[in-house]
């Protein structure tokens, strides 16, 4: 039987921390999972490209960005899923208040946005991605005081 005392000292995840880390979950996880099927199916959709193949979607075909797909490497799809998963871990390790989780997640994030721009540097800077991440980074720091 546990004391008030001891009921006391047990540590509690503030709601912030609780709702990004599902947002974490959530949307580093369908990336993951998105990356993961890119980096076993690009070399099927290339050559359903190159064949013409892709006359059933209709007139909205986005041809230009079937084109920066098709283009870029299969090893940035899967470098992007392992650095999503880490972001997971990080995540994890957040949400059982694990202060080394706020590094790993946010070297992951400074990670992703690297990737991006080594792999398709054609791109628009990416100002949105780095403000969600700053914008997580920041909240997660909030939350450090609680975690050991």
């Amino acid at each position: 039987m546990t004391t008030s005392l001891e009921q006391d000292s047990t540590p509690t995840r503030p709601e912030l921390l609780k709702i990004l880390c599902i947002l974490t979950f959530v949307g580093s996880g369908l990336s993951l999972v998105s990356n993961s099927i890119m980096f076993l199916t690009i070399d099927l959709v290339k050559g359903y490209y190159e064949n013409g193949d892709f006359e059933f979607l209709g007139e909205n075909l986005n041809l230009e960005a079937i084109e920066l797909l098709i283009g870029v490497s299969r090893s940035y799809f899967i470098f992007q899923a392992s650095v999503f998963a880490v972001s997971i871990y990080g995540a994890y390790l957040m949400w059982n208040l694990k202060k080394v989780g706020f590094h790993i997640y946010t070297v992951a994030q400074i990670t992703l946005i690297i990737i991006s721009q080594v792999f398709l540097p054609n791109l628009p800077f990416p100002l949105f991605e780095i403000m969600i991440s700053l914008v997580f980074i920041t909240f997660y720091a909030r939350t450090l005081k609680f975690m050991n």
